[in-house]
């Protein structure tokens, strides 16, 4: 049985991942940690656009303490929902925002 060795991210990853963990430690107040590998999903060729996005229900954890969150986005901010075409995938689209340690903000 030949062993495999787990693959090396590349530079340009190693980056990504660097870039997203101290996104994920200014909004958490916690060290990020890698606790596992979730397959990226594919983006359809097609997409059903179903409407825009009025806001976003999350739950998380911050500085260690479980907390629910709500944004409502401004009338020019909004991303469109669509799904894929078997209505298994959803997708933001779009929309005048950024995710930052404070959240989601409309710009």
């Amino acid at each position: 049985m030949k062993l495999k060795k787990n693959p090396v991210p590349s530079s340009s990853t190693q980056r990504l991942i660097e870039q997203g963990s101290a996104l994920y430690e200014r909004f958490s107040g916690h060290d990020a940690e890698l606790i596992g590998r979730v397959p990226r999903p594919v983006i359809p060729k097609v997409l059903v656009t179903i409407g825009e996005i009025d806001g976003i229900l999350y739950t998380t954890v911050r500085d260690g303490v479980q907390e629910k969150y709500i944004h409502r986005f401004r009338k020019k901010s909004r991303p469109l929902l669509a799904v894929s075409p078997d209505g298994k995938s959803m997708v933001l689209l779009g929309g005048a925002y950024q995710f930052t340690e404070s959240g989601i903000n409309d710009r």
